[in-house]
């Protein structure tokens, strides 16, 4: 009876031992998670404010050409749209791009490359331009109510509709309402600018499933040609970003000679 009683005992001692390790082992395992989640986040922020650094030097500042054609160096290949308006190209905007209430139908339908010399019908630019063969795709902004355009002037004081030309990874062609699903194929982009940044509601241009890329950026280097971006110059920077603010690009537009 005694032996027994000795049998017992030892066996809850047993029993509360193991449930001691059992719940030691649980805290343990419970701290290591914890610390693990907590370890991820904090990795997952600090990614995201590396990736977010690489735009600081363009959140509604004014850089000079260089840095221009330094960020379209540092982006290539990435999925991110640069759209730059340098002077010079604001000079060749053909004339029917005079500054005007609203963004017309063929303007985002229209291919921005083709002068026809007989109807003298220009799309986008005048006869002047000099592009070297490079078919641009451009992106016309329009204030916050999403409709306005936005103004902009050539060097003789002429007002003409703000239109960039996107280079990198092109955004989605768009109807006059923004609206990406209703973009004609191989059209042009509506952008918006509120407070300080440019706001897309679409995404990257595709085909086949892949991100469609224009990385002919060598005429921005060359004199003479209308998409030089001189390196002295100024520009306003601002970011473009989609409809929940996650960083789509950058918006480049000269304010300088």
């Amino acid at each position: 009876m005694g032996e027994e009683s000795v049998k017992g005992a030892n066996l809850g001692v047993i029993l509360i031992i193991f449930a001691a390790i059992l719940a030691l082992g649980l805290i343990v395992f419970m701290l290591a998670r914890n610390m693990a989640n907590t370890g991820l986040t904090n990795v997952s922020e600090k990614l995201q404010a590396a990736e977010e650094s690489e735009y600081t030097d363009f959140d509604g500042t004014v850089v000079v050409g260089q840095r221009v054609h330094a960020a379209l160096s540092g982006f290539k290949g990435k999925k991110v749209a640069v759209l730059i308006a340098t002077q010079g190209f604001t000079d060749k905007l053909a004339d029917e791009y005079n500054y005007a209430s609203e963004i017309k139908d063929d303007w985002v339908n229209a291919d921005p490359t083709v002068f026809d010399t007989t109807t003298k019908r220009i799309p986008l630019l005048t006869s002047t331009q000099s592009l070297g063969g490079h078919k641009i795709t451009v992106a016309y902004a329009v204030g916050e109510d999403g409709k306005t355009p936005m103004k902009t002037s050539t060097s003789s004081g002429t007002e003409k509709v703000l239109t960039f030309i996107q280079y990198n990874a092109l955004l989605e062609a768009t109807d006059v309402n923004r609206d990406s699903s209703n973009g004609k194929e191989g059209g042009q982009t509506i952008i918006k600018y509120d407070n300080g940044t440019y706001i897309f509601d679409g995404a990257f241009r595709t085909e086949g499933g892949k991100v469609v890329f224009d990385l002919d950026f060598s005429n921005l280097s060359k004199v003479g040609l209308t998409e030089m971006v001189p390196g002295a110059a100024r520009f306003q920077a601002n970011l473009l970003k989609d409809a929940n603010g996650v960083i789509l690009g950058v918006v480049f537009q000269q304010v300088g000679k």
